[in-house]
Parts: C-alpha cells; sequence; structure tokens
C-alpha cells in the first residue's frame, strides 16, 4: 500500500520554518562574514529565498540582524539550561555554570554578535534595534542566575553586581581570546572570576552552615 503522505503544514508553521532559516542564515553569514558582509542580499541568496519573502519577515536590516540576535541568545540559554540540568548532585554548580557560560562566549556566532555591538557605537538605528534585545537578554541571565544559586541571590547584597562583573569579564576576555587565544592571562582571569562567585554566595553558605 502507498505511505501516507505527510500532513500539510499550517501557514503558521510555514512562516515559522521560513523565518528560522532567514535567521539561521544571517547567524551564518555573521560567522563567516562579519557585520559589513551581512547584507540582506547576501542573506536571501544563503537562505534560499526571495527578497521579497524576506522582507515580508523583516522590513530592514537593523530588524533582521537584532531578531537574528535575539534567535541566537535563545538558542544559547537553551543550551546552557540543559546543560545544567544534566549536571549531578554532586557537581560543582558554581565551577560548571561559569565553564557553561565561557562555553557560549566561545560561539563564533556570539563573537560576531560582539561585533554588532561596537558597531552599534556609531549607527545609532543598530543600537536602537539592539538595545531592547541585549536588556532581554541580561534580564533573562539574572533570573536563571537567581533560578540556580536563590538562597545567594536571596542573601548577598552584591550577588547581581558580580553576575554583571562575570558577565562584562567574559565578554572581554573573548575579544583578547581572538586577538591571543593561548594568552595564559585568559584561565587565570576565569580562575580569579570563580573565586569572586564564591565569594558572593559565601553569605548563602555560611548560612546553609549555621542551619546544619
Amino acid at each position: 500500500m502507498p505511505s501516507r503522505s505527510q500532513p500539510r503544514r499550517s501557514q503558521g508553521e510555514r512562516s515559522a520554518l521560513m523565518r528560522g532559516r532567514i535567521l539561521d542564515a544571517t547567524l551564518a553569514c555573521l560567522a563567516e562574514r562579519g557585520y559589513a558582509g551581512t547584507t540582506t542580499t547576501a542573506v536571501a541568496e544563503r537562505a534560499g529565498v526571495s527578497r521579497g519573502a524576506q522582507l515580508h519577515h523583516f522590513r530592514t536590516r537593523h530588524e533582521l540582524l537584532a531578531a537574528a540576535v535575539q534567535h541566537l541568545y535563545a538558542g544559547l540559554t537553551e543550551k546552557f539550561q540543559k546543560g545544567f540540568a544534566t549536571l549531578p548532585p554532586d557537581a560543582d554548580r558554581i565551577h560548571a555554570a561559569l565553564s557553561l557560560l565561557w562555553e557560549t562566549y566561545l560561539d563564533p556566532t556570539l563573537t560576531a554578535v560582539l561585533e554588532l555591538q561596537l558597531a552599534a557605537r556609531i549607527d545609532r538605528p543598530l543600537l536602537a534595534s539592539l538595545l531592547p534585545v541585549s536588556e532581554r537578554h541580561h534580564a533573562n541571565i539574572l533570573r536563571l542566575a537567581r533560578e540556580y544559586f536563590p538562597e545567594a541571590a536571596a542573601t548577598s547584597p552584591r550577588f547581581a553586581a558580580v553576575l554583571d562583573l562575570i558577565v562584562d569579564a567574559c565578554g572581554g576576555l573573548r575579544l583578547r581570546a581572538l586577538l591571543r587565544p593561548d594568552d595564559p592571562a585568559i584561565p587565570r582571569t576565569l580562575e580569579l572570576l570563580e573565586s569572586l562567585a564564591r565569594d558572593a554566595l559565601a553569605v548563602a553558605e555560611v548560612g546553609d552552615d549555621a542551619d546544619a
């Protein structure tokens, strides 16, 4: 008997697939060509879609880039969450969290996002498009940190400030690694960041010990 054909996708499903193809193509262009080389024409060609189809989803280049960054952040967040969820019960959660965070910064597409942020310094429309995406991502990082370390978030007055320091330091280290990937200062700085994170959690740890 002939096999049954796959059910037809709805218009919404087809639209979401098309949007995803365009965003994936944008991220690939950013990683390979950088900001200057990621034109709407290059993205449409890479995605295998017409310019009209692309414009239907993203009216401007800045809108496309901002949506691609949001798409990347969502994927990296999901990857981080899956990695953290698979930790064994006796794992060093602080070390694991920092290791997973640094892994996300090593993603070549995220490196291209750092380039976008630098370009936004003089490109005001790009800044206007990227800023709300960046703010939502930062708020999500803080939410996850509070979820994974609830006692420290509740008891340490420096929790959010130390988290900001760690995130900003990782961004700076990634820029350094682009020029000097084998710089011995990079692992030393990561160790220092881990030490600072442990200090920020010390209040919660002391409280836990006192209750024991």
